[in-house]
């Protein structure tokens, strides 16, 4: 996999990716664009649902919706790391809770590469049709 970054003016840049797609980035002070730490909790949060999403439909599962919401805690000193990743999954449909929370162990376990190529530690909760469960007891 690779990309290719370009500044374009003050923090500005634009990555052009390897699959043809081109994704602005910006620092705090003109925030015209994401800033590249909230890309990496986006991609977290589209790579661990994109595998729910496969393996629920493997298993059967229907899933009606699917949302995370993804927060990243960092140090205070620079530079500035994720110390702890706090997921939570809200999930519709017919599904049982026991293959959504298996899938969503194997996405955080097995295959998310995003995830799991984050150092920081891993808060997991899910929400199944209004009833909230944790992944780490």
């Amino acid at each position: 996999m690779k990309v290719s970054v370009n500044w374009e003016q003050k923090m500005a840049f634009e990555a052009a990716t390897e699959s043809g797609h081109k994704v602005k980035m910006d620092g705090p002070k003109d925030n015209t664009a994401p800033r590249p730490t909230e890309l990496l909790l986006c991609g977290v949060g589209a790579c661990s649902s994109m595998d729910v999403v496969e393996t629920m439909a493997e298993r059967g599962q229907k899933l009606d919706s699917l949302k995370v919401e993804v927060r990243g805690d960092r140090a205070a000193d620079y530079p500035m790391p994720f110390t702890d990743l706090h997921l939570h999954y809200i999930a519709k449909g017919d599904i049982d809770p026991a293959i959504f929370r298996a899938c969503l162990q194997e996405s955080m376990n097995l295959y998310c590469a995003a995830a799991l190529s984050m150092t920081a530690k891993k808060h997991v909760t899910y929400e199944l049709n209004d009833i909230v469960y944790s992944l780490y007891e």
